[in-house]
């Protein structure tokens, strides 16, 4: 037990040097390239993704069981809540690890957005199986890929609708 807490706290440590030192977040390789034209951590945030992409394949092609691949199902909602997303990152000024590093260095705006990502969390994993687990398979889908059940407030709807 004491062996797992230390090293658990020893790889905690190193991924948050590693964060800090390299200033690695999604967010700012984004406007880094699209602001300054600067790819160096943009550069990172894809060669971690290739490796990713090519350790799954390979475990898949190895013969990894098929059901520890799971392709959730790709619609307008997808769409929407990436755009949800991305926003919401512009408006805390960073992804999930540039917020845990800037907070570590004592930025308190970045406490703030941490603590908020927090109530979010857990306010998702209580709400998820009641609330959204029925409709989270599409049962009310249209067509293939799209759902008429986007989580969109009624008031908003119409606004939405004539644009």
């Amino acid at each position: 037990m004491m062996f797992e807490l230390v090293f658990s706290i020893l790889i905690g440590l190193g991924f948050g040097i590693f964060l800090q030192k390299g200033r690695f977040c999604f967010t700012s390789a984004f406007r880094d390239f699209f602001a300054y034209k600067d790819t160096r951590v943009l550069k990172g945030v894809l060669a971690g993704i290739l490796t990713m992409a090519g350790g799954v394949s390979l475990a898949y092609y190895l013969g990894a069981p098929a059901d520890r691949f799971w392709l959730p199902s790709f619609g307008l909602s997808s769409v929407i809540g990436g755009f949800v997303f991305g926003g919401g990152m512009v408006l805390a000024g960073g992804c999930a690890s540039g917020t845990l590093y800037r907070a570590a260095q004592g930025y308190l705006h970045f406490w703030l957005v941490l603590g908020f990502t927090v109530v979010g969390y857990v306010s998702f994993a209580a709400l998820f199986e009641p609330v959204f687990l029925p409709f989270y398979f599409e049962p009310l889908q249209v067509f293939s890929g799209a759902s008429a059940f986007l989580l969109v407030p009624r008031t908003l709807a119409p606004l939405l609708a004539g644009g």
